[in-house]
């Protein structure tokens, strides 16, 4: 199966680790430089922004912090890309800072 991944978080890394571990063909990240050693290192592994995963993935991963989640899907659903995908939602929603109780 083709997935595309749109994330290059330790979330998105360990998901496209995974996918091709079992033998799936993976594109994914916002930034493709981010990941072109990565890419080079996996066979199966190709990189490319959100639209290409978009559109690459017969499954498509959102792993992205939670308040990013809005301009990835944005991003990512040009020209139809998500129409009728399954898309999986692996958001994080981490707050933007840590608050300790009682501080």
């Amino acid at each position: 199966m083709k997935v595309g991944i749109l994330g290059s978080g330790e979330v998105a890394k360990t998901l496209r680790g995974g996918f091709l571990k079992h033998g799936h063909a993976v594109m994914g990240t916002r930034d493709p430089a981010k990941l072109a050693t990565w890419g080079q290192q996996n066979p199966g592994a190709q990189v490319g922004g959100f639209a290409a995963a978009a559109m690459f993935g017969e499954l498509v991963v959102l792993a992205v912090k939670g308040s990013a989640s809005m301009e990835a899907l944005r991003a990512a659903a040009g020209d139809g890309a998500l129409e009728g995908k399954t898309v999986i939602d692996a958001t994080n929603p981490i707050a933007e800072g840590l608050r300790v109780m009682g501080c």
